[in-house]
């Protein structure tokens, strides 16, 4: 069973990362970049898996969900401890390329099968629906899903953030949006833009 998930977790990164691929001449640098970071991200959630689940014996009774974009780690699930809680956290902080840790992670019982599911589906629902909206670039932001608690990461402008916010506020079954964007700031003066969490 151990050896079917790794073989998801690395199908899903040669997935995600070759998607990013296709270009134009006029973006090739920019997405060059963007599947490199793309790439550096998976890596990171592949060797935090494996740091909790392969190397260490102190998480075999925990739900730990991990999710990075742009080198910010998103620790969801629960555990039984707050020693489990705290230790997780404290052992993806050593990852290479992981700049912050988001620690959601809650003290509680394991979500039953049927949570999930329905959490899967909403992380489907919005991420169809923001793909498919006109006011923000889906492309640039992940989508997890916690418990009807839906979290958003990604780099945007303030409209397009306050776009996806709106957007998965008003998807059925959604209780609670937590954003936890990096905003782009557009200078007309330079051309150019600058970023800040």
């Amino acid at each position: 069973m151990r050896k079917i998930i790794w073989t998801c977790i690395l199908a899903s990164i040669l997935c995600s990362s070759c998607a990013q691929i296709a270009t134009s001449g006029a973006q090739a640098l920019y997405n060059h970049n963007d599947v490199k970071k793309s790439l550096d991200d998976n890596l990171a959630t592949l060797h935090a898996n494996q740091a909790l689940y392969v190397k260490s014996n102190q998480f075999k009774n925990t739900d730990i969900n991990i999710a990075t974009y742009h080198s910010e780690m998103l620790l969801t699930g629960q555990v039984p401890t707050p020693w489990q809680k705290n230790q997780a956290e404290s052992i993806v902080k050593t990852i290479s390329n992981v700049s912050h840790v988001y620690n959601f992670i809650t003290v509680s019982p394991p979500l039953p099968p049927l949570k999930q599911v329905s959490d899967a589906w909403l992380t489907t629902k919005i991420k169809a629906k923001l793909i498919a909206s006109n006011d923000v670039d889906g492309r640039q932001i992940k989508v997890v899903t916690e418990d009807g608690t839906v979290y958003l990461m990604g780099i945007l402008q303030q409209d397009q953030a306050e776009a996806a916010v709106d957007i998965a506020s008003n998807t059925d079954g959604v209780q609670k949006v937590i954003k936890m964007f990096s905003y782009i700031h557009i200078s007309k003066a330079t051309d150019g833009f600058s970023e800040n969490s």
